[in-house]
């Protein structure tokens, strides 16, 4: 075999390692948002469950309990909920496991998040608005599309219905601090809207 073969093909490998990977984050601070929506989704859904059942566990005199919840488009969140710990007034805390967690179809999370969550309800006449706050802090890694980490120390408060959407707009109340391979990014409790749904690719 030639020496000008072998590079080719030596070439042609590498190139094929490379497009194995996905794409790095993009979108700078709205992507990095984006990012940490998608990994609160499956953990908000889970909660109202987690919620229900942290109420027979002070029933029982159990410290702590565990409920896993399924992504929307494979793997799985395990929320182990402690309501012994010291978390602000009215919120549950939650280690948050991830397992190949799936929630658009193209990236899995996989990793843990130390979570708290609380709930506000607005009844104005006859309409009923309830409103979530995810506090997230800790590292999980990105596989698929786009490969790459979210790093956060964050809270997002989002309408409580956004934790099922899957396209489309949705506002974010941001405030903390997210880092992603991109950039460090801050925000102070920021307005952002985001695309449910998908993550964009620098």
């Amino acid at each position: 075999m030639s020496r000008l073969t072998r590079l080719t093909i030596l070439s042609a490998m590498t190139l094929g390692l490379v497009a194995c990977g996905g794409a790095k984050l993009g979108g700078g601070k709205e992507g990095a948002a984006q990012a940490a929506f998608q990994a609160s989704q499956p953990a908000g859904r889970g909660s109202q469950t987690a919620q229900s059942l942290v109420k027979d566990a002070l029933a029982s005199g159990a410290a702590t309990i565990s409920v896993k919840a399924n992504c929307a488009k494979g793997g799985t969140v395990s929320l182990s909920l402690d309501s012994t710990a010291g978390t602000e007034v009215g919120a549950i805390g939650y280690t948050v496991t991830y397992d190949a967690c799936n929630e658009d179809g193209k990236n899995e999370y996989n990793g843990t998040m130390t979570t708290a969550m609380t709930f506000d309800i607005d009844v104005t006449g006859d309409n009923v608005n309830a409103a979530l706050t995810v506090a997230m802090k800790g590292k999980l890694t990105i596989d698929g599309e786009v490969s790459d980490f979210v790093d956060a120390n964050v809270k997002m408060t989002m309408n409580v219905s956004a934790t099922s959407t899957h396209a489309g707009s949705v506002s974010l109340v941001v405030d903390g601090t997210i880092k992603t391979s991109e950039g460090s990014y801050t925000y102070a409790k920021e307005t952002i809207s985001v695309t449910a749904g998908e993550l964009p690719k620098a």
